[in-house]
């Protein structure tokens, strides 16, 4: 009975209940949110953007520490299903392969032109004009020629600047409008206050820079995120990266997930899990909630060792979502692909 139970994910049904006595008691003030999905996406986006930017203020080496190892894995698979899974990329069976193997290759420790070679077989599968597929060549050029001069100071820019690709891909989810747009101009607008040192007295002031528990020195932190760079300069750098990792984060797991569901309206978390274990199938699924839960436990113990441990771990990600949104560009698709925006 138990396992038909668990089969059925009637351990969820305590949550649904709780979630469906909130949207009942929040109905009166809320009930427009619940229909209109991209007003709803957008205050989500809002009050991501703003809780992040808060807890960076508040407390940096938490979100820099906690972020990779509680939402690091959940990421990744929120990677792979709109990346990969939903718009059938994998079904390309000779060009997956071969941006897998390249993927694979740099997760035990293969440079990053390997890395970025996963774009060239992307590209070149997609349906797409030879203008637009010569351009995302040129760009998979650049980046490979930067890689292999400078191997170690691309990968240091690479892992700055891969926290906006989530932010380009939500935007070719969502319908262009008004409200999206904010969104993205808060990410920048708070990525750019925190770089320009803006925010330096209200983290003095909370005691942002010395976090107890962590495990972290931040000089320490700072020299393995910005090295090289002029003390405060690279200062601003890593609190402008812990916000926008922070935001990435909440644009894979929560935010492209809500613009990408097929029904308009929210599901409960049983159907969630259940949409989930039908897109990766459960063992897939469990070995993904085995990992997640093994780093968590890992973290409880030695928060260094299990951020540096899920990092290792991620390292193909941000080659991937290069790779797929490059291919999905040129095919002129959207990362989710729910029936009403398919082409």
């Amino acid at each position: 009975m138990r396992l038909a139970s668990l089969a059925r994910l009637d351990f969820l049904a305590p949550l649904d209940a709780v979630r469906s006595a909130l949207y009942r008691a929040l109905a009166p003030w809320l009930r427009g949110l619940y229909a209109d999905r991209p007003r709803r996406v957008a205050w989500m986006g809002a009050l991501s953007v703003g809780t992040s930017f808060a807890l960076v203020l508040a407390a940096p080496l938490w979100v820099l520490a906690l972020g990779p190892v509680l939402l690091g894995v959940p990421h990744l698979v929120a990677d792979l299903r709109y990346l990969v899974v939903k718009p059938g990329l994998h079904r390309h069976f000779v060009p997956a392969s071969l941006a897998a193997a390249c993927l694979v290759a740099v997760g035990f420790g293969a440079p990053s032109v390997v890395g970025l070679f996963a774009m060239v077989p992307a590209v070149l599968a997609a349906r797409a004009d030879g203008w637009k597929k010569g351009l995302a060549l040129g760009v998979w050029l650049v980046l490979s020629v930067c890689a292999w001069r400078d191997e170690y100071a691309f990968l240091l820019a690479f892992l700055h600047a891969h926290n906006l690709l989530a932010l380009a891909l939500w935007w070719r989810v969502r319908p262009r409008d008004g409200r999206a747009a904010v969104t993205v101009l808060l990410v920048l607008a708070g990525a750019a206050a925190l770089l320009f040192g803006l925010g330096d007295g209200v983290i003095a002031a909370l005691g942002g820079f010395s976090s107890p528990g962590t495990g972290t020195d931040f000089t320490e932190l700072v020299a393995s995120i910005a090295p090289d760079v002029e003390p405060t300069l690279a200062l601003h750098l890593v609190l402008s990266f812990a916000f926008l990792q922070s935001v990435h984060y909440a644009l894979w797991v929560r935010l492209i997930p809500e613009d990408a569901r097929e029904r308009p309206a929210p599901r409960t978390f049983r159907a969630s899990l259940q949409a989930l274990a039908q897109d990766f199938g459960r063992p897939l699924l469990a070995l993904a909630c085995l990992v997640a839960l093994g780093i968590a436990v890992w973290g409880a113990f030695d928060l260094p060792g299990a951020r540096w441990g899920y990092l290792r771990l991620a390292t193909f990600h941000g080659y991937l979502e290069l790779a797929a949104g490059a291919w999905l560009w040129l095919e002129g698709r959207r990362p989710a692909l729910r029936p009403e925006v398919a082409r």
